[in-house]
């Protein structure tokens, strides 16, 4: 059983019914708390909460997200993701979670990409216990000194990393 001071936090903007990862996530055998984190300019924030119920949706204000971030350009681009990043660790913090994992939209499916003898495999290989697996990761991340462990996804040739975070 999940830990009331975990959460996963799916960053959304504009796709309030194609938030996939959702869906993923209890498929994959997660099942404890998750919440969608939406800027406040996001014209389907009405729409997340009839799909997810409000107590799920989490609203942040963006020019206040933007005004605390140096997102490494002069030009402070309004459609970033960084915004929402950043602000999380804010919004984890004020819900007393001590461990958080921190996701896109658009994840379809979760797999392991070795088997048990750590042997690359491609065939599919769905990872059925997922609340497992993130209570592994705790364990491990308290019993370091790092704040955060980063999983890889593949998509195509481009692989995305899966911030799992250590709320301190």
């Amino acid at each position: 059983m999940m830990p009331k001071t975990f959460a996963v936090f799916i960053l959304t903007h504009g796709r309030a019914n194609s938030v996939y990862t959702y869906q993923s996530l209890r498929k994959h055998g997660y099942t404890s708390k998750i919440y969608l984190v939406c800027d406040d300019e996001d014209r389907q924030i009405d729409k997340y909460k009839e799909v997810y119920g409000d107590e799920s949706v989490i609203v942040f204000n963006k020019q206040e997200a933007i005004d605390a971030t140096d997102s490494g350009d002069n030009f402070k681009k309004r459609n970033s993701v960084v915004y929402a990043r950043n602000i999380n660790f804010k919004i984890a913090a004020d819900l007393g979670l001590t461990h958080f994992w921190q996701l896109d939209d658009d994840y379809t499916r979760f797999d392991y990409s070795t088997n048990e003898e750590l042997q690359y495999i491609t065939s599919e290989n769905k990872i059925g216990n997922l609340d497992g697996v993130l209570l592994a990761l705790m364990e491990f991340l308290d019993s370091t000194p790092f704040h955060s462990v980063h999983l890889h996804r593949v998509v195509t040739l481009l692989a995305v990393n899966l911030a799992f975070y250590l709320a301190r």
